[in-house]
């Protein structure tokens, strides 16, 4: 794996549009080759989606998300806090497939396909600044969210999809900062719910729903078949708050 930094500056206008994290990455995809630049929910990504490979998948085999090596020493997190945005990440990826017609697997025994989700950079929020924030937020509910441009997580993830062969077939790089029009945090920030991994967890949700929304439009442009995921998959991934409905 190999270290890189962004380097694009938000700067301090409350302007609605998307900008890179800064953060620090740990690259962990088995190849880079094959991606394109893209946006996703203003977010600028890297993708990649052979359509007719994903129309070949009877079964996924989702890994819990990991953290990459270095990420929970650089973030100034203990692990169980960052073991927690992996958990949001890996169920919110399951509930997205499952609703867009993939079988998912907790187990690989039968899949036809295996994803791996990696959490490759973090920002911690500043839930002081974060709840300065909030006060704005309040007055502006609705997709963009304006937040003071100080304390503000931000998250740096991949995602790879593999055949049985080990052969990549769909892949997304992904880096967001959670502001201005991010999509994420609204919910955070109005229920008053401010800690250290708030926009973690909003961004890690973004991101499931971001690559799962690729697969999903892949497949179906290819004429693939849909499956069905059993009832209660899901919650094996994460259990935590802001999963109340049943999977």
């Amino acid at each position: 794996m190999r270290l890189k930094y962004l380097v694009t500056s938000c700067g301090l206008a409350l302007l609605a549009t998307a900008c890179a994290s800064n953060v620090a990455q740990i690259e962990s995809l088995s190849r880079y080759d094959q991606l394109v630049d893209a946006e996703r929910g203003l977010v600028p990504v890297r993708e990649y989606a052979d359509g007719g490979a994903l129309a070949g998948v009877t079964s996924i085999y989702l890994a819990r998300a990991t953290v990459a090596p270095g990420v929970v020493e650089a973030s100034g997190l203990d692990e169980e806090r960052l073991d927690r945005v992996a958990g949001v990440m890996s169920r919110t990826m399951c509930r997205r497939l499952a609703r867009g017609g993939f079988e998912v697997r907790t187990a690989p025994d039968g899949a036809s396909h295996a994803m791996q989700l990696t959490i490759t950079g973090f920002d911690a929020t500043n839930p002081v600044a974060a709840g300065a924030s909030s006060v704005i937020g309040a007055f502006v509910p609705g997709p963009v969210s304006p937040r003071l441009p100080v304390g503000i997580g931000a998250l740096a993830a991949e995602g790879e999809v593999f055949d049985e062969t080990g052969e990549q077939v769909a892949a997304m790089q992904w880096d967001a900062r959670n502001h201005l029009a991010s999509g994420g945090g609204t919910l955070t920030l109005l229920r008053g719910d401010i800690g250290s991994t708030s926009d973690g967890e909003d961004l890690a949700q973004s991101f499931a729903d971001a690559f799962g929304d690729l697969l999903v439009t892949a497949r179906d442009d290819a004429g693939g078949e849909r499956g069905d995921t059993p009832r209660g998959t899901c919650p094996q991934y994460f259990d935590g708050d802001g999963f109340d409905t049943e999977d």
